[in-house]
């Protein structure tokens, strides 16, 4: 982040200048700002589900995917890249654990929590990034008991940090709980397009025959709708999850 300028446009994509909006949070935390997404947050974010239109049957092409690609920068992306690596993150952790004593508290009722209700409070309290990695192994621990839990949570109103968690610990667990996350999606009932986009990436991961026109339908509606912020990388990166599972089938057959 160093290579910005104060007036440079922020990476993330909010509009603003990078000293109005990341700057700090950059500097003072080496976590902050990689899963938070700075776009302004506004009063219509909240997506009632009979607002999203029927754009057709999916028809994901290379075509398509030469044409609509994900964006330089977006919380999306950020959180893709954990999924398909989180031992960098995990080592990454460990490394700044040696240069600050932040967070420790906290970390202590991480690791003497005895239950998942326990865990999952201290989850619902936008904890500190720099506890997200050893919150999500204990969770992770109690498999089942994580994954009803976390479902229960997210069928109400969630803060960003909970969702950004919530899928990480649910792909990290490994329990296809597709049908469930359709269903929250679908619910509409608070969601904001920021939850939406970061549980339409856990979808990607899933086989389920539903899921596919739901992202289609989702990337097009964020793209349309909200043009200046990256919403849309969460359906998209869903779809190209699922066009990599498939190729990966076909080169076994």
């Amino acid at each position: 982040m160093s290579s910005i300028g104060r007036n440079d446009p922020c990476p993330c994509g909010s509009g603003k200048k990078y000293k109005k909006c990341c700057m700090d949070a950059s500097e003072n935390n080496i976590f902050s700002g990689a899963f938070y997404e700075r776009a302004s947050k506004r009063k219509d974010d909240i997506i009632p589900i009979e607002t999203v239109i029927d754009y057709g049957q999916p028809f994901t092409d290379n075509t398509f995917y030469q044409s609509n690609d994900v964006h330089a920068f977006s919380s999306a992306r950020l959180i893709y890249s954990c999924l398909l690596n989180p031992y960098v993150e995990e080592l990454a952790n460990k490394a700044v654990r040696q240069l600050t004593d932040r967070g420790k508290e906290e970390l202590n009722r991480i690791k003497n929590a005895n239950e998942t209700e326990t865990l999952i409070e201290i989850m619902k309290q936008n904890p500190d990034m720099i506890n997200h990695t050893p919150l999500i192994e204990e969770l992770v621990k109690h498999k089942e008991k994580s994954v009803a839990a976390i479902l229960r949570e997210l069928k109400g109103p969630q803060n960003d940090s909970f969702v950004e968690l919530a899928v990480r610990i649910l792909h990290r667990i490994g329990i296809n709980c597709s049908d469930e996350v359709l269903e929250i999606i679908r619910s509409g009932r608070n969601r904001t397009a920021y939850a939406i986009s970061t549980l339409c990436i856990l979808l990607g991961f899933y086989d389920n025959d539903n899921s596919e026109k739901l992202l289609w339908d989702y990337y097009h509606y964020m793209k349309q709708r909200y043009p200046n912020d990256t919403y849309s990388d969460g359906p998209l990166l869903g779809l190209i999850e699922i066009k990599e599972r498939k190729r990966e089938k076909a080169s076994l057959n």
